[in-house]
């Protein structure tokens, strides 16, 4: 798709408008911030909950690593926040929620870039920030946020035909969290036809190169990889198969269910119909995000049944899904389609109540 060049006066207008909407998802994310302390004493630990515990932990251990883990390599193959709020000390708990607000507001930025290269409002942006699943990944110190803040900005350096800064990033975000690799993989798939092969391996390289070393790594030191750990979770081995949380979501309260399939498996289902009628035609075959939007939604509609009993698990997943759709409906280049979007992904904060963020 083509597009565009804007004059310099348009761009400095353009750029003010994306900082615009980073300090607006920043203000709102801040606000959800002081909420939850001023409730909790401000204490910052009580955001170092669930995975958050782990990767407190981990920045408090580096760089030895010697942390009280349950599974040790599987913890450390998320590496890059901890890493980040490690040199912060004392104030490694502070320095974890501040890299994460700075990260909403960096992915925001990204998106309304990415929106406004394809004559969009930059307002989208917000959507990255405000998405039920970034706001529970805000206040339990999760990595979702700064894993796909960085893929958002890899989007956005690739698209004016930036690979390299772009392949970079990707191989950051798959520091942060695993599961980013999928993106890698999308644009590596598309463009096997259309790149020659040194393009290729570079691409490769810096995107997966980074991952595939921290793992070698994991394994001098723990013995196993995190991808291999994973699999001693902990959980019965009948609930960790593929699918198995679509199956079983239907089993549970009537409210939960119907939310979590209108709002979790629903557009995950459609972005791997999207990605797979997508990629089954020769002209959009090549095009990275098709594959984008097949592999991620297959990947959260494959999520076993551990990963989808709170919302809080299922939603900062399916933040891979949202930044795939939103993607590829900026492509389509049409306002309703893409107001329409938005609205469905901000409906969710009407539906839970406060003590849901809080």
């Amino acid at each position: 798709m083509k597009l565009q060049e804007e004059p310099p006066s348009l761009i400095r207008r353009s750029t003010l408008s994306c900082f615009a909407v980073a300090a607006i998802t920043w203000i709102i994310g801040a606000t959800v911030v002081y909420v939850k302390l001023m409730r909790h004493s401000f204490d910052p630990l009580i955001f170092a909950e669930i995975d958050g515990y782990f990767v407190y932990h981990l920045a408090q251990s580096l760089p030895s690593l010697n942390a009280d883990l349950d599974l040790p390599a599987y913890r450390a193959q998320r590496i890059l926040l901890p890493f980040l709020a490690a040199p912060f000390g004392a104030f490694i708990p502070w320095a974890i929620i501040g890299i994460n607000l700075c990260a909403l507001a960096a992915g925001s930025y990204a998106l309304a870039r990415i929106a406004l290269r394809h004559q969009l409002s930059p307002l989208i942006g917000v959507v990255f920030g405000l998405w039920i699943g970034s706001l529970f990944a805000l206040q339990f110190n999760l990595t979702e946020i700064l894993t796909y803040a960085l893929v958002l900005w890899g989007i956005a350096l690739y698209e004016p035909q930036r690979p390299a800064p772009a392949a970079l990033l990707f191989g950051l975000a798959v520091l942060a969290k695993e599961t980013a690799i999928l993106y890698s993989i999308a644009f590596i798939i598309s463009h096997i036809r259309t790149q020659s092969w040194r393009r290729q391996a570079l691409f490769g390289l810096l995107s997966l190169g980074p991952g595939a070393l921290w793992q070698l790594t994991l394994i001098a030191l723990f013995g196993q990889s995190g991808l291999t750990a994973a699999f001693q979770a902990g959980a019965p081995a009948n609930r960790m198969f593929p699918f198995t949380g679509l199956l079983t979501t239907p089993m549970r309260a009537p409210d939960f269910w119907i939310v979590q399939a209108l709002w979790i498996f629903a557009p995950s289902l459609g972005a791997a119909c999207w990605g797979l009628i997508a990629v089954l035609r020769d002209r959009e075959r090549t095009s990275p995000v098709s594959w984008a939007l097949l592999l991620n939604g297959l990947f959260v509609l494959a999520l076993p049944a551990p990963s989808c009993e709170y919302m809080v698990h299922s939603a900062r997943i399916a933040l891979a899904v949202v930044v795939a759709l939103t993607w590829a409906i900026t492509r389509i280049q049409h306002p309703v389609i893409a107001l329409a979007w938005c609205g469905f992904l901000l409906a969710p904060l009407t539906v839970f109540s406060p003590d849901a963020y809080f």
